[in-house]
């Protein structure tokens, strides 16, 4: 998904503010409802290479936006009712025409559809503008265990119920197994529910005190929830655990990206 469609929801938002007091006079001299504000003056389809959908008929709504754009795509999505890409722009679509509580259900359905593919993730990511806009968080494993490798490639291609399998079967081979523990948590995680993620790393921080993976990965996800200062707190008690390991070391770099602002996380 492109920079510009993640930060038009925040411009939406300021534009709406900016047209309240327009909207005042017309409520005040006229018995229509308000209508929508179209939200973006530019606007394009989201396509995920290598997932199958009719690419080409989305794209082909998009290219008159704002003009049909909308009813092509509400046609498309009633005729193609399980094709991700389609269900996904149709939500993308009504939020950028300003229609917000018909795009939360669409692009609550769009996720649905789209379990497994990069089109969870970005209909997730659009439902909650105010998380970190970088796909979900991936664990990188400092092995060669094949499990672990392989869930987090599968992350990395918008697989994430895949890579939890993954993720799972290590860590139940490997009760004791600190990585697998922390891969199977971060492998929960979900922006409708971050507790499924936080459930387990919670426990993973008592059990191993002393774990700088369990540290750095409770931070990584306070991150991507906007916990700012609860994170820099994780990654500070990662780095003093190991400020010489190769670890402590990037996490300390992070720390110093952090600090001079933004979130010093960078992925995909």
């Amino acid at each position: 998904m492109s920079p510009n469609l993640r930060v038009r929801l925040g411009v939406g938002l300021i534009a709406l503010v900016g047209a309240g007091a327009v909207a005042g006079v017309v409520l005040a001299t006229r018995q229509d409802p308000a209508q929508p504000q179209l939200q973006c003056r530019r606007a394009a389809a989201v396509v995920v290479p290598g997932v199958a959908g009719r690419t080409s008929a989305v794209r082909a709504a998009f290219a008159s936006w704002p003009h049909g754009t909308v009813e092509r795509l509400q046609v498309l999505a009633n005729r193609y009712p399980h094709d991700a890409v389609v269900q996904l722009n149709y939500g993308l679509a009504l939020e950028c025409r300003g229609y917000f509580a018909d795009a939360e259900q669409q692009l609550e359905r769009a996720k649905r559809v789209g379990r497994d593919t990069q089109y969870e993730i970005d209909a997730d990511q659009l439902l909650h503008p105010s998380f970190f806009q970088g796909g979900y968080p991936v664990y990188e494993p400092s092995t060669t265990d094949p499990l672990l490798v392989r869930g987090s490639l599968l992350q990395r291609q918008g697989h994430q119920h895949s890579a939890e399998r993954l993720y799972l079967k290590a860590a139940r081979q490997q009760p004791n197994n600190v990585e697998a523990q922390v891969a199977a948590a971060v492998g929960r995680f979900d922006m409708d529910n971050p507790s499924a993620a936080f459930s387990h790393l919670g426990p993973l921080a008592k059990r191993y005190p002393q774990s700088q993976v369990v540290r750095y990965y409770l931070g990584l996800l306070l991150v991507w929830i906007g916990q700012r200062n609860q994170a820099l707190a994780e990654f500070q008690q990662a780095v003093a655990l190991g400020p010489d390991t190769r670890l402590g070391k990037q996490v300390a770099l992070l720390l110093a990206r952090i600090k001079r602002g933004g979130s010093g996380v960078q992925q995909r």
